[in-house]
């Protein structure tokens, strides 16, 4: 099992007893406007982490708890892993952290880490990170953590009847 350990927090790979927790983190506003779908009951919630969990086992990604306290407190994942020639040196990072935690810097930190773990793990060359132009917050954790932008893609969305632009970020080594 991969545990990374921090004064502040630990990572550890996502499990099943975090759902309540997992549920929770993604039901307040910024959350749910940031992602294109949040699981709307607990056990879709379950549903998402057997997910995360299967990715994990078939090596197409992994997700990462962030503890603190004993407590789920947030997630960071690597995922879009794959064996196919032109694609296996990349990934994609993504992240969501509870309410009760954000602007704290965890975010930011736990993000560090994990990209620093993937780079070294599976070998890769580029891991690259999405958000919503408006989602401020989540393009500065990009920023701290060493993403560069590397461009818009307009209209990329379509949600609620709106057409969302997404910043596309990476990291390259």
């Amino acid at each position: 099992m991969i545990v990374i350990k921090t004064k502040d927090f630990i990572l550890r790979p996502i499990r099943m007893n975090d759902a309540e927790l997992y549920f929770e983190s993604q039901q307040d506003k910024y959350a749910r406007k940031g992602f294109m779908t949040t699981p709307k009951t607990l056990s879709e919630a379950k549903s998402e982490i057997q997910g995360r969990i299967k990715a994990l086992k078939e090596k197409h990604g992994i997700t990462f708890a962030i503890e603190i306290d004993k407590k789920y407190a947030g997630y960071v994942e690597i995922h879009e892993l794959t064996e196919r020639e032109r694609y296996r040196h990349t990934a994609q990072i993504g992240y969501c952290i509870h309410p009760k935690y954000r602007g704290k810097g965890i975010t930011t930190k736990a993000v560090k880490l994990v990209t620093e773990y993937a780079f070294k793990r599976y070998k890769l060359k580029r891991i690259s990170g999405w958000c919503r132009t408006f989602n401020k917050a989540s393009a500065r954790v990009l920023e701290k953590a060493g993403y560069k932008l590397e461009g818009i893609l307009r209209k990329n969305k379509f949600k609620d009847g709106k057409y969302l632009d997404d910043m596309v970020w990476a990291k390259v080594r």
